[in-house]
């Protein structure tokens, strides 16, 4: 293989690796997003949780 080969296949090679850390970048990301939205669904229903056990107790008035 000549030299010209050689350089062409590094070049192949950094854009292949540029296009995996772009991915685990996006992956990292939505990761991420997906906690975040998980996190916010259980503090709510933590307070839900927290609402109907007060209301169970007869510590909330409202009912």
């Amino acid at each position: 293989m000549d030299v010209g080969g050689l350089d062409e296949n590094k070049t192949k090679q950094r854009q292949i690796d540029s296009i995996r850390r772009g991915r685990d970048s996006v992956l990292r990301l939505l990761n991420q997003a997906r906690f975040k939205s998980i996190s916010q669904e259980v503090k709510n229903l933590t307070q839900e949780f927290d609402r109907l056990d007060a209301a169970l107790s007869g510590d909330d008035e409202s009912y």
